[in-house]
């Protein structure tokens, strides 16, 4: 195997804490390991933990979807658990597994419609990779279907959907403006996408990625899918998309993806990530693969990205910097703490208080230039607003804390009696 012949990249240290921590990645190892090393993965987080089933109940940093296959990993390791955190994870089995034959029912008969319509479309995420990837649909926690569909056939798409019992949702479909999201009469959400990724930049090759896609049997019906080495590049690429979901779930799409195709083109992700904004992104997420769950990834691939992330432009930074600010673990505060040396921290702060004009014409919509200054006015004030507003929210939180603490001390101690 070859060795890493480039610099780490820049602002690593800062994206980084988005990635599985210790403890979340001795989860995935006992879910995707087999033998004594899942068996040791399995005991090393369990053991800092007196209850499995409550800790997995409050799902935190979204582990819950992990219990199917965590279920059917530990029936073949050598590993104690306790009968009633068996029961806990078979119920959450069996539960999924029903949940899978009526998704799966409502998926085919989504593609089966459109097919007769002659629309084409792809299958994304969850429906795409349950079957085709994972051993067993249930094992694959997909809550939503998904639909790439191109620009022209959306208005046809959706009149097909109405007759399917499909009604628009008065959710918005994420920040993605090119997307959809309706409802089955069942529940099941359905969102449409234009394209597929959020960040518009992200999208640079959908003509290619439409060619590459083909026809497979999904659920009993033929499915248009992409591309196993897309779907990899949208899994990847989607963890530092904008407002992305936090969930555990994308180490074992990734992970199944590459097992179940030895033969994947990772000339089209190095290729993908020279010539889009997406060469940092690809390399923290395969990177992590690599050296957390032992995926076996050619290291040319990832020398090859590692030198793209590292002539990273303005904008690029830019865009993951916001993914991981809009983030429920992220934050500018929490960025420029886990920036760990000066250089990192020169390139945050610049972004945060002198983006790039094209970054800000994307994230604010700007669609006059002579706008831009007022941004760059705008941007710092409202930090500083919004720095006051919740010190002071804090502060009188604390204090009637404080008087509530104080009251009860009152109150429990009685008047003081004079002789």
């Amino acid at each position: 195997m070859a060795r890493r012949l480039y610099s780490k990249p820049p602002l690593l240290s800062p994206l980084s804490f988005l990635l599985p921590t210790d403890e979340q990645t001795w989860l995935l190892q006992a879910c995707l390991w087999s033998g004594k090393r899942g068996e040791r993965a399995w005991s090393r987080w369990s053991a800092g933990i007196d209850d499995p089933a409550r800790f997995l109940r409050q799902d935190k940093y979204g582990v819950k979807v992990l219990l199917p296959l965590l279920f059917d990993s530990l029936q073949h390791k050598d590993v104690f658990i306790d009968k009633e955190f068996q029961t806990y994870l078979r119920t959450a089995y069996l539960r999924d597994e029903l949940r899978s034959r009526s998704y799966g029912r409502i998926c085919r008969q989504v593609t089966k419609t459109f097919s007769r319509a002659g629309i084409p479309v792809v299958v994304l995420k969850g429906a795409a990779l349950a079957e085709t990837a994972y051993e067993t649909a249930a094992l694959q926690h997909a809550h939503y279907l998904d639909i790439l569909i191109k620009i022209a056939d959306f208005e046809p798409a959706l009149r097909v959907l109405a007759s399917l019992g499909f009604i628009r949702s008065t959710v918005r479909a994420g920040s993605e403006p090119q997307a959809i999201e309706l409802v089955h009469e069942s529940g099941l959400p359905l969102v449409l996408h234009r394209q597929l990724f959020r960040v518009p930049f992200y999208n640079v090759a959908m003509e290619e990625i439409w060619a590459r896609s083909r026809i497979q049997t999904v659920s009993g019906a033929p499915t248009g899918l992409l591309s196993p080495a897309d779907n990899l590049l949208h899994i990847c690429g989607s963890v530092f998309d904008v407002e992305s979901h936090e969930s555990l779930r994308w180490v074992c799409d990734a992970w199944f993806v590459i097992k179940r195709y030895p033969d994947l083109n990772w000339k089209v992700l190095l290729d993908y990530g020279r010539r889009s904004p997406m060469a940092l992104p690809l390399y923290l997420t395969l990177d992590y693969l690599v050296k957390a769950v032992d995926a076996p990834i050619p290291m040319d691939v990832l020398n090859g990205l590692c030198a793209a992330a590292a002539k990273a432009g303005s904008l690029e930074r830019e865009v993951i910097l916001f993914s991981v600010q809009t983030n429920p673990r992220g934050g500018l505060k929490r960025i420029i703490q886990n920036s760990g040396d000066w250089r990192t921290r020169a390139l945050v702060l610049k972004w945060a208080f002198f983006p790039s004009p094209s970054y800000l014409r994307w994230v604010h919509e700007i669609r006059w230039s002579w706008l831009l200054p007022v941004y760059y006015v705008y941007r710092p004030l409202r930090y500083l607003v919004r720095y006051i507003w919740f010190s002071c929210w804090r502060f009188a939180r604390y204090l009637r804390a404080l008087l509530s603490e104080i009251g009860t001390s009152y109150k429990s101690s009685g008047p003081t009696v004079l002789p």
